[in-house]
């Protein structure tokens, strides 16, 4: 994860809970992602698949943070 993505994560911490994001809000999420995966998903309506990524993101966040 790059500067500006943890960055970004730091500030905007509380998207990766149980909140409704914008369209740019989760496109950000979607990108920032696929850097840290390897993968190139699509952004996705669905619940599971967006819980699945703030999942993945939050575990990542907090790796770097040395909190796991």
């Amino acid at each position: 994860m790059n500067q500006a993505d943890y960055k970004w994560l730091h500030e905007n911490i509380q998207l990766l809970g149980n909140v409704k994001c914008s369209r740019e809000q989760l496109q950000r999420l979607y990108d920032i992602y696929n850097y840290v995966s390897n993968q190139n998903i699509p952004i996705s309506s669905c619940g599971r698949c967006v819980a699945n990524v703030k999942k993945r993101l939050l575990a990542e966040y907090e790796r770097i943070q040395g909190i796991s």
